[in-house]
């Protein structure tokens, strides 16, 4: 029976299929040591693990209620499931699958990496946001703290001994990371005091470690206001000695814990530094470099976020098929008006074929775009010239704000229809489809709400290098039309993308000088047009999908498979002939002088 939780067989068509690592990436340094054997070896247990260990606790499935991280006494305690996937999860070395061997590492691909975390994801985000976030505070120490104590902590962290978060956000600062507050005034050993406080730290204190480290961003005393002025500092919830042993608390306290919509198995913290003016951070890089740093910490989690958004419409989705070939109701449409008809299952439906066929298009869709990000890391891992690994650095960029805020919004929409399908069972906690949804929505929102992320791509990641990113973004999207182009079934779809990327591209060129003349026609479409670009970036790797499936399809002798491939080329023709083909159309829509959003009053928006 198919997995209601992981797709491992559209993985495997993705790596080594369409992205082909076994040529491109293994066997290549920093690679040397992997091959395709290694890689399905770790897929393996990677699913197994995900399967038979995370998937129960999602959510209890003894009591049938979300599994709560709870605030009591001062002190934060996760759900008692957790203790043990921590366990399983550290001593499997999933901490640090694609980190370098010197830290612990198993040197793997990144894209590998995402995979495993993509499964990990679709059982259970509250929980491995915990390593999840460890992980991003570690790679923060491996690329940019210079200490005696650094390998220990590294070490520490890596094992699942000690835990990691994310210090960034403030109350009343929100998305304004330039008015914080939090200071750190210089200590006579080097060390600086930390005073300050910071909301909404997912994993921010929990039990499941002795001690968590966490990057604290902090304005030095007498820096300059605003982002320039913020240096980042490396804050232990409890002191470490010289050996690593550990000393005194460091007085870093928990408030309190959010009462939240979804991911409830996660303690979003409001942490208090130094309110007894005793808190000791160290300098992680150079003064005044914070956000420089801390973005590097952002990027990867706005990465992981995207993935997190495929991985709970994965599951969704998956979900959704299930119910669908099991729930008897109604007679098929064929049968007419014979009140003798037998209830067939309401995968037999109309409406439900489409909701069904929409929620695996876009899923296996924005996989494709989040593994294409990660594919172009190790792309630039591999590169034997400066030249080629600026190239997949800059496409690496250019996709980020892609891959979060497209991916969670499209990954909201599956989760909506997978609700949908269930019917009013759906909106009940006896199946956990509602809780996918819950779940999924602050994907939309944290690490830079999805807002944000267009404004991003339509103020730095568009005119990065006069343009020439982009172009080169289009230029790999015209590689896989050009290929759908020589395949005679295909060809009809690869107009329609061809004809999407091309009005994306005039768009953004029309944008580029609207932004000196009229800025809010492009401000006010910016989030339109990122959703017009990903669908259009979407529709062309639906149709490099196509392609290797329909190549495949000709010597496939197994039944399984053949209705794999089948329902690739079919996904795709749904895809790009609802979605990608109204791109242009949109794309005219988005340049029009319509601002009636910022002419209308404050006051006129309720009365």
């Amino acid at each position: 029976m198919a997995s209601k939780w992981i797709d491992e067989r559209d993985n495997s068509f993705l790596l080594h299929e369409v992205f082909e690592i076994g040529k491109d990436i293994l066997g290549k340094s920093p690679y040397a040591d992997h091959d395709a054997d290694m890689v399905n070896m770790v897929l393996n247990e990677a699913a197994k693990l995900a399967e038979n260990e995370i998937a129960p606790t999602y959510p209890d499935e003894i009591h049938k209620k979300p599994v709560e991280a709870v605030f009591k006494d001062g002190k934060v305690f996760v759900p008692e499931s957790y203790h043990r996937l921590w366990q399983l999860y550290s001593e499997g070395g999933w901490m640090c699958t694609s980190d370098e061997y010197e830290y612990g590492g198993q040197q793997l691909p990144a894209v590998v990496s995402a995979v495993t975390a993509q499964m990990f994801l679709s059982c259970n985000q509250a929980f491995v946001m915990y390593p999840g976030l460890t992980h991003g505070a570690a790679r923060l120490l491996i690329d940019f703290f210079e200490h005696p104590l650094k390998k220990i902590i590294i070490e520490k962290m890596f094992t699942g001994q000690w835990a990691g978060t994310m210090c960034l956000t403030e109350p009343g600062a929100g998305s304004d990371v330039g008015a914080l507050k939090t200071t750190a005034k210089r200590n006579p050993d080097g060390t600086f005091s930390i005073t300050g406080t910071k909301s909404f730290i997912s994993s921010g204190d929990h039990d499941l470690t002795e001690n968590i480290i966490h990057p604290v961003l902090a304005r030095i005393e007498g820096d300059p206001a605003g982002t320039g002025g913020i240096s980042i500092f490396v804050v232990p919830k409890i002191r470490i000695n010289d050996d690593g042993s550990l000393g005194e608390p460091n007085d870093v306290t928990c408030g309190n814990i959010e009462s939240k919509m979804g991911i409830h198995g996660n303690a979003t913290c409001t942490l208090n530094f130094g309110d007894k003016g005793n808190c000791v951070g160290y300098l992680m890089g150079q003064e005044r470099e914070g956000m420089k740093i801390m973005f590097h910490m952002m990027n990867e989690e706005r990465q992981g976020v995207g993935m997190m958004g495929v991985a709970l419409a994965t599951a969704g989705y998956r979900h959704a098929v299930v119910y669908a070939q099991e729930r008897l109701q109604g007679a098929n449409i064929m049968a007419g008006k014979d009140p003798n008809a037998p209830q067939v299952p309401i995968i037999q439906h109309a409406d439900v074929r489409r909701m069904l066929l929409k929620q695996k298009s876009i899923t296996e869709g924005i996989r494709a775009l989040t593994l294409l990000c990660y594919f172009c890391m190790d792309k630039k891992m591999v590169a034997e010239t400066e030249d080629d690994k600026t190239k997949w650095t800059d496409l690496v960029d250019i996709l980020t704000p892609l891959v979060k805020a497209y991916c969670t919004d499209m990954g909201m929409v599956v989760n909506d229809l997978a609700v949908q399908t269930f019917g009013g069972y759906g909106y009940c906690r006896e199946y956990p489809v509602e809780q996918m949804m819950r779940d999924q929505k602050i994907n939309c929102i944290y690490e830079g709400t999805n807002g944000i992320q267009a404004l991003d791509l339509l103020g730095r990641k568009l005119p990065m290098k006069k343009g020439m990113v982009f172009v080169s973004l289009l230029g790999l999207m015209q590689e896989y039309i050009a290929e759908a182009k020589a395949v005679e079934s295909l060809s009809a779809e690869a107009a329609v993308v061809e004809a999407a990327i091309n009005a994306c591209a005039g768009t953004a060129m029309e944008y580029a000088g609207m932004l000196k003349k009229n800025p809010f026609v492009p401000l006010l479409g910016a989030y339109d047009f990122m959703h017009c670009l990903s669908d259009a970036i979407t529709g062309a790797l639906h149709l490099k999908m196509a392609v290797t499936a329909t190549r495949a399809l000709e010597s496939a002798s197994l039944d399984k498979e053949k209705h794999f491939y089948t329902g690739k080329i079919e996904g795709a023709r749904f895809f790009i002939n609802r979605t990608t083909a109204v791109v242009p159309a949109r794309c005219e829509t988005i340049k029009q002088d319509e601002i009636s959003a910022v002419r209308i009053p404050d006051e006129a928006f309720i009365v």
